[in-house]
């Protein structure tokens, strides 16, 4: 992969160039960051490779409890093999980007993924404000490691990842190296949801039919009930009082599905009221629902039930349908052992106060801990789906994947960071214990994962970014519209009249809207002058409430050594905030706002030399050098290392180092 070089337009603010123009140039071309590290000796192989990613778990953050001694398993890990102090994440430092990255051995100038939005192309038939996911395989230009290690003859099992949807490219791939179909299973949920979570509340019952529930008479006067559907299959929960439960007053939920009648339902269960515990033994057994051709599992959980019947928290767990590269029978059996894809609870359910009020507005912990049940369960899926797949399949290597560590921080980051605004010492008492409580659970599973690579295997824990404190939304696109490179009727640009924009799909890189896009203006003998009025605007913002600049660096992806994003899906101007400051695309009267939570968030996406993005590297196991600490290393890196070890070849299109660290000689 050839590199330019850094060029002299390359602008920034303050000492802060200083210090880019040193890091960028020792850092980013492989051997700066790891001289005399790379080599091509073959390191013993180990007999497996798990390969589990940790979104959002942030190296500050892994450094911190480690230190604690609350990651046990973790600790596990690195004792037995190889840590990286840090791992630099794509740019920008986002989902998509960051897990292109470590499955290709490329950034988003090769892989195509820019953002976890990106550009459709070609170009010349599509608008810059037309966009695509950037998790779908379908913008995946890079061969990722799991069909790399099938090439190379291993029995592969992807349980959780992105880029694996539609399987259509993974198919294609197989196809076209002669590969035996068999050799790769892919799962994936994330693009099939079948319903959200959610909460329903004593507003939503109202009096019951009793007669058609058949249920006793003298429970029928109190008894109010909701009716309601999960995808397509329909639920009636009743609410009452059970005869024989010694409560007085309503002290029942039953919920059946497909007719209140017992004789027609398909199936019910009876739940009762009981606060957040450290298990999830007070989940309903399950219920098979479906949309369309999809199928998943949903559960409820009661967790109050007021004896008069004014106050209820009856949650209804979401649901996924799996889809992949695997035979339906294959889908329906392992669907079946793992009990139910990822739950998300944080957004929909606890940020919307459906447990209760949380920590900051005056809460007890009650909302917290109903939120952490939710995840117990959700991690008892995922240990079920480990030592299924090894009992199923025996794969040689296996993907799997979390998202409750980034959830978390996205909810919490913004009181938890000791750099954020935000940060109180006496709220980050109360609330860091339920972060820490997250990832302890994530822990757990993690000495699932361990045991199931065995005494000769090797398990890598990654990371696709870290996790940083923001407490104001900038929106770049006012800026533009003041200096009059953006023309918008409302909330809608005006293609027609504007010169540059922070696109849709991207919050952190602005793209000149060219004559060789549809609808676009700008010729290219005008490029350059739009573009300089774009880094003046940006550089000259300051925060209307009190004068802060806001934008310290601007970088031209062709001039910029290193990054990976200089590519047909890059942005033509990225750029770099003030701490506290997140970026968003959409069209706002207002330069910035407040962050909505009280507490501001946590976000990421930010420049990856970023200390708060650094994201984790850890592998141990059977043929690993034991207990070392190396440099930081680059997310490209990951999947050649890997490849290495394992012994497939490295994935076709990565331009990352394979690190010889890893392994002793």
């Amino acid at each position: 992969m050839a590199f330019k070089p850094l060029g002299r337009n390359w602008r920034a603010v303050g000492s802060f160039s200083v210090l880019l123009l040193s890091i960028v140039a020792i850092g980013t071309a492989g051997t700066g960051w790891a001289r005399n590290r790379f080599s091509a000796a073959a390191p013993v192989r180990p007999k497996r490779l798990i390969l589990v990613s940790w979104d959002g778990a942030g190296d500050w953050v892994i450094d911190r409890m480690l230190a604690e001694g609350k990651l046990p398993n973790v600790a596990r890990l690195v004792a037995t093999g190889v840590r990286s102090e840090g791992v630099r994440p794509a740019w920008p430092s986002k989902t998509a980007c960051g897990h292109a990255a470590i499955w290709t051995g490329a950034y988003s100038d090769v892989n195509g993924i820019s953002g976890n939005w990106v550009p459709i192309a070609p170009r010349a038939e599509h608008t810059l404000l037309e966009d695509q996911s950037g998790f779908h395989s379908t913008a995946l230009e890079a061969e990722p490691l799991w069909v790399a290690a099938a090439r190379g003859g291993k029995k592969v099992v992807v349980l959780s990842s992105t880029h694996t949807f539609p399987s259509d490219n993974d198919r294609a791939a197989m196809r076209d190296a002669r590969i035996p179909d068999d050799r790769l299973r892919t799962f994936s949920g994330f693009e099939s949801r079948i319903a959200s979570p959610r909460v329903f509340k004593a507003a939503d019952l109202r009096p019951a039919q009793g007669a058609a529930w058949k249920i006793p008479a003298a429970s029928a006067p109190a008894a109010r009930e909701v009716e309601f559907k999960v995808g397509d299959t329909s639920f009636f929960a009743l609410v009452y009082d059970d005869p024989v439960d010694p409560v007085a007053g309503v002290d029942s939920v039953l919920i059946r599905q497909e007719s209140r009648d017992p004789k027609i339902a398909v199936a019910e269960a009876t739940v009762k009221p009981r606060e957040a515990a450290k298990d999830f033994g007070a989940f309903s057994p399950r219920f098979r629902v479906t949309k369309g051709d999809l199928f998943g599992f949903t559960y409820f959980r009661l967790f109050a039930l007021s004896p008069d019947g004014s106050s209820m928290t009856l949650y209804q767990r979401s649901v996924n349908g799996l889809q992949g590269h695997a035979s339906r029978a294959d889908i329906e059996t392992y669907t079946d052992a793992y009990g139910g894809f990822h739950d998300e609870a944080f957004y929909d359910v606890y940020g919307k106060k459906q447990f209760g009020a949380p920590l900051w507005e005056g809460g007890d912990g009650t909302a917290e801990r109903r939120l952490l049940e939710t995840i117990r369960l959700d991690v008892e899926f995922r240990i079920r789906s480990i030592r299924y797949a090894m009992k199923a399949w025996n794969p040689d290597v296996v993907f799997h994947y979390t998202s409750t560590t980034d959830g978390a921080g996205h909810t919490w980051i913004g009181a938890l960071d000791p750099a954020g605004r935000n940060y109180d010492p006496k709220l980050a008492e109360k609330l860091w214990p339920f972060y820490e409580e997250v990832f302890q659970l994530e822990d757990m599973w993690l000495g699932h994962l361990i045991e199931a690579a065995g005494q000769e295997g090797v398990v890598c824990l990654v990371s696709d970014h870290g996790m940083a404190a923001t407490d104001t939304l900038f929106y770049p696109n006012t800026v533009l519209q003041q200096a009059g490179l953006l023309v918008a009727d409302g909330r809608k640009i005006r293609l027609e009249q504007t010169e540059v924009c922070v696109p849709p799909f991207s919050d952190f890189f602005l793209t000149v809207n060219g004559v060789d896009r549809k609808g676009g203006i700008v010729k290219p003998a005008d490029r350059e002058a739009a573009l300089r009025r774009a880094e003046d605007a940006l550089l000259a913002a300051r925060d209307p409430r009190d004068g802060r600049r806001i934008v310290r660096a601007v970088f031209r992806p062709g001039e910029t050594l290193g990054l990976g994003i200089d590519g047909d899906s890059c942005g033509d101007l990225y750029f770099e905030l003030m701490p506290g400051y997140y970026p968003m695309s959409r069209l706002s009267p207002n330069v910035v706002e407040p962050d909505d939570p009280p507490i501001g968030s946590g976000n990421h996406g930010f420049f990856p030399f970023r200390r708060s993005m650094q994201a984790i590297f850890i592998l141990g196991g059977g043929g690993v050098s034991a207990g070392r600490s190396i440099g930081p290393i680059r997310q490209i890196d990951i999947a050649p290392t890997l490849a290495r070890l394992i012994g497939v070849p490295a994935p076709g299109n990565a331009y990352g180092h394979a690190i010889w660290d890893v392994a002793p000689e």
